[in-house]
């Protein structure tokens, strides 16, 4: 595949919208469309920008017996959903930094120690260049109420055990679903995981 050439057809507030145009092996015209973030791509080497444009915090208690989780209102979803606090890297921002702002914000609880801060990984490859970097990091405070009209998040934290039935009932974002799984089930072996899809179900699992 050989990229040809970007259009930027509209944007919004908060989003633009862009055409890609590559050539296939076979010299065939292959067209896509994504959205970003950046206001301004003009080409192959903008579109691969690999940087931290949003965080993602990744809350632990000290004992490693709970875990931080908001339940926010989406509304590309019009729906809940459990997922971590995150939010945009500042300009002037490390993502370090930024993890312990947007915690404070939504959450009011502070970043007490950084865990491991991971390289940067894609959102959702399928439709953006949009990348996060995710910070693992022991937490403390007091749960405060988001007082934002704009956002309508909260806050809380939970046991492996209320994890395993938010896994099974609740709709989650991609990321929370995946960490909450390996942190609630620990032992991820085969044998261990086809004992635990039992208490899925049918109607959870498809």
């Amino acid at each position: 595949m050989e990229f040809r050439k970007l259009t930027k057809v509209n944007g919004g507030a908060h989003i633009c919208r862009y055409d890609l145009e590559y050539e296939t092996q076979d010299h065939r015209v292959k067209k896509y469309e994504i959205v970003s973030r950046d206001q301004g791509l003009r080409g192959l080497e903008d579109l691969q920008r690999w940087h931290s444009t949003t965080v993602v915090i990744i809350g632990i208690s000290e004992d490693n017996e709970r875990i931080l989780l908001n339940r926010e209102y989406r509304m590309a979803l019009g729906d809940w959903v459990y997922n971590f606090p995150s939010g945009l890297v500042d300009e002037d921002e490390t993502p370090t930094e930024a993890a312990a702002r947007e915690l404070k914000e939504e959450t009011g609880l502070t970043l007490e120690r950084r865990i491991v801060r991971l390289r940067s990984s894609y959102n959702a490859v399928g439709l953006t260049n949009e990348s996060s970097s995710c910070v693992l990091a022991v937490v403390s405070g007091e749960i405060q109420e988001s007082d934002s009209s704009f956002e309508e998040i909260e806050a809380h934290w939970y046991t492996k055990s209320e994890v395993k039935d938010l896994l099974k009932y609740h709709k989650m974002s991609a990321r929370a679903q995946l960490f909450c799984f390996a942190w609630a089930y620990g032992d991820l072996s085969i044998n261990k995981l086809a004992e635990e899809s039992d208490e899925y179900g049918d109607g959870h699992l498809r």
